[in-house]
């Protein structure tokens, strides 16, 4: 071998060596990198758990100002030993609602209630057959009539007995001024006639003909709205052991009264326009 290859292959092996060398300590760099990052997270969680009492009692004097000088509106919570993490202070302050809004809530939640009350009293019959129900919901009352105390199996021509039960209904209603929602539904048994061609046109015209008797009974037409919705959105599934529950149940309407959002509304805009007149005066000076 020359003097030439010996040269080469010593090299060779110089850099051999400096490779293995360099990638031996690759691992040291992602190893920083994880450190550092779990440092700088258990920093942040170490900060996020200080409650910075100066600033909250700022908050809480400057909302109390701009509502009239009420009691605190602003709580930090204390914590529970069965919440986790129960031993850390939380740094998060609850606001409570103020007073004008929670009246507001509260009278439109007791008008609710005795509405309710009233219906159930004059419907007491047949929401104890379970031919009708009287449901409250978080943002009204659901009444859900089965479609054979209504009508006749094909037909959305309101039955006699129907118009008693429909003007009850309808004149308790009418003293409340909500919006009304009256939705039809059929089943899925096909249905081909002149008149309804499927079980949209029957659900629809059973829903009109229930928003018609509203208008005699004295509801003001700007609260109502009729709405059909066909074999969909049946209250019960067509499984094999509810079958024939599904077919008569299916078949109903509902109405829905909505509890009036806009006492509400106009709660929160007064206060809102008086926390701005507030701003603005202190701003000026």
């Amino acid at each position: 071998m020359s003097k030439k290859d010996d040269l080469e292959e010593l090299e060779q092996h110089q850099r051999k060596s400096q490779d293995a060398a360099a990638g031996s300590g690759r691992w040291l760099i992602s190893y920083a990198d994880f450190i550092t990052l779990l440092l700088a997270f258990f920093i942040v969680m170490f900060s996020i758990s200080q409650i910075n009492k100066e600033k909250v009692e700022g908050f809480e004097r400057s909302v109390n100002m701009a509502f009239g000088g009420k009691p605190p509106v602003v709580r930090v919570a204390p914590p529970q030993a069965n919440e986790p993490f129960h031993h850390l202070p939380s740094p998060i302050p609850l606001v409570a609602v103020p007073p004008a809004i929670r009246s507001a809530i509260l009278r439109q939640t007791q008008i609710m209630a005795r509405m309710r009350s009233e219906l159930r009293k004059a419907l007491a019959p047949l929401i104890q057959a379970h031919e009708i129900h009287v449901i409250a919901t978080p943002t009204g009352t659901r009444i859900r009539i089965n479609a054979d105390v209504l009508f006749k199996n094909g037909s959305a021509r309101l039955q006699p007995k129907a118009l008693a039960i429909v003007d009850a209904i309808g004149k308790i209603l009418s003293r409340f001024h909500y919006p009304i929602a009256v939705d039809g539904y059929a089943n899925r048994v096909p249905i081909h006639t002149a008149r309804y061609p499927s079980n949209w046109y029957l659900s629809v015209a059973r829903s009109l003909s229930v928003l018609n008797r509203f208008l005699l009974d004295g509801i003001r037409p700007d609260l109502l709205r009729a709405t059909g919705y066909g074999p969909t959105h049946p209250a019960v599934p067509y499984s094999p052991k509810l079958i024939n529950k599904a077919l008569i149940e299916n078949r109903r309407v509902t109405i829905f009264v909505q509890a009036n959002t806009a006492v509400i509304m106009k709660t929160i805009d007064a206060l809102v326009q008086r926390k701005i007149a507030f701003i603005r005066h202190n701003t000026r000076r």
